[in-house]
Parts: C-alpha cells; sequence; structure tokens
C-alpha cells in the first residue's frame, strides 16, 4: 500500500548520485533526471529512507449488520470483509492520506466491499441498504484529493463501500449527437479504447485518466 500509480514507476539513485525514473511507461521512464538530485539536497533533504513502510494497513474489526450480510450474499456479485479490500476503499490520495497508507490507521473503515456487475444489482443494493440502516458509499479509482472517502470515525452503523469497477462499459455512441451511454466504473483510459473503436474520443483528460473513473469526473 505504497500510494497511487505503478509498482514499478518510481525513482531511484544510481551510483553516480543521479535520479532516473523507472518502470517503461513513460517518455521519461529509464532516462536520468540530471538536476534532479542536486535541487533535492539543496533544499536540505536527504536521499536516507529514516522510516519503515507498513505492509499491510491496520484495520479494526467490522461492524456487521448479520441481516444486511446475509442478504446480500444472496445475490451474484463478489462481497467480502478482507481487512485490506475494506482499507483499500476507505481512503482517497490526498498527502493525509497518503501518510497514513504508508505509516498510520484509519479512525474508520468501510465494514464491508460489494461489487456489483448490473444497474440491477446497485438498485438491490441500495434498496436493502435503506430498509436496515446501512450506510453506502460509492468507489470508483480512490484517486480523489477532497477527502471524499473519508468516513465519520463516529458512524456506528454498518458503512458499506460499493465498488463500481465491473460497471465498466460503453453500451452505446451516437455519432450524430456526439454523446455516448457509459456505465460509470469505466476507467478512463479503458474509456479512451473503446471510444477509439467508434472514432471518437471523451475530450476530458484529468491528471488521473489511467485510475480515475468516469463517475468520478
Amino acid at each position: 500500500p505504497d500510494g497511487w500509480g505503478f509498482t514499478d514507476t518510481k525513482f531511484f539513485l544510481n551510483k553516480q548520485n543521479q535520479v532516473y525514473l523507472g518502470g517503461n511507461r513513460y517518455l521519461d521512464s529509464g532516462k536520468i533526471l540530471p538536476s534532479f538530485a542536486q535541487f533535492f539536497q539543496e533544499q536540505g533533504l536527504e536521499f536516507v529512507n529514516k522510516s519503515t513502510i507498513q505492509k499491510s494497513i491496520p484495520v479494526d474489526p467490522p461492524v456487521r449488520n448479520q441481516e444486511f450480510l446475509d442478504r446480500i450474499k444472496q445475490f451474484s456479485f463478489y462481497v467480502t470483509e478482507e481487512d485490506q479490500d475494506r482499507a483499500f476503499h476507505s481512503h482517497g490520495h490526498t498527502l493525509q492520506e497518503m501518510f497514513i497508507v504508508k505509516f498510520g490507521k484509519f479512525e474508520r473503515t468501510v465494514d464491508l466491499v460489494v461489487y456489483p456487475e448490473t444497474e440491477e444489482h446497485v438498485e438491490n443494493i441500495v434498496k436493502l441498504a435503506n430498509e436496515l440502516n446501512v450506510v453506502l458509499v460509492p468507489y470508483g479509482g480512490g484517486t480523489n484529493v477532497t477527502h471524499a472517502l473519508q468516513l465519520d470515525p463516529n458512524e456506528k452503523r454498518t458503512i458499506c463501500s460499493v465498488d463500481l469497477s465491473k460497471l465498466n462499459k460503453v453500451k452505446e455512441v451516437n455519432k450524430e449527437s456526439m454523446t455516448a451511454v457509459v456505465e460509470a466504473g469505466i476507467a478512463g483510459k479503458d474509456l479512451e479504447k473503446e471510444l477509439l473503436k467508434h472514432g471518437v474520443c471523451c475530450g476530458h483528460e484529468p491528471d488521473s485518466v489511467e485510475f480515475s473513473t468516469l463517475g468520478g469526473w
């Protein structure tokens, strides 16, 4: 749980005290950044890692609404109470949250995560949550920097994260009106890939386009 982005893309320091970008996904991957190390050191910083990044995020046991859990499992989609899935769905990517991911603990995490695959699944989740007084938090790419996923530490009810990543299809493209019908969980890079098949593009490219989802734009 070391922040966001690809695990092979990070800064490295070679024996000549030069910084280079690892991985092979970007134009600067593998290239030396000749002024980076000098700039870093001029700020009074050192290339020394004095803190150990935790391997997993500590979480409290889930607040369980047993009836909700039993009934939600009757639907044909994935449901999990696994600790790291819960932690993963309980934060965005502000500096504060990334620090907690590496070194701390969130005051409140979601209690379970569900992965609906159809619009009907979502409708059933909402109806059941309303009936049994369960809190729902929609989850897309988790890339927000607005604390949108920060949970109330005083919330006593079961909190269920609704991960929309399975709802990722382009259902219709109308080139006459230049509109499209797209499910909310599609990632930006996948949206552009699918639209390209129709000879069009979205025209919206946030910095997080590789990981963020349409529903969060």
